[in-house]
């Protein structure tokens, strides 16, 4: 048995209680000012977790 902090993904990984969801499949990845600009308006440092379903 192990932790989930002991594991290694090959990608980010990241387990939540919110999420924001973008499907547009000609946008890949989050700006750098997009990012910042988020985080500003949550009040919370934020990480771009790209899902393959």
């Amino acid at each position: 048995m192990t932790s989930l902090d002991a594991l290694e993904f090959d990608w980010s990984c990241g387990f939540a209680r919110f999420e924001i969801a973008v499907w547009n499949p000609e946008r890949i990845w989050f700006g750098e000012e997009e990012m910042a600009a988020l985080a500003k308006a949550l009040g919370r440092s934020v990480r771009q977790i790209r899902a393959h379903i």
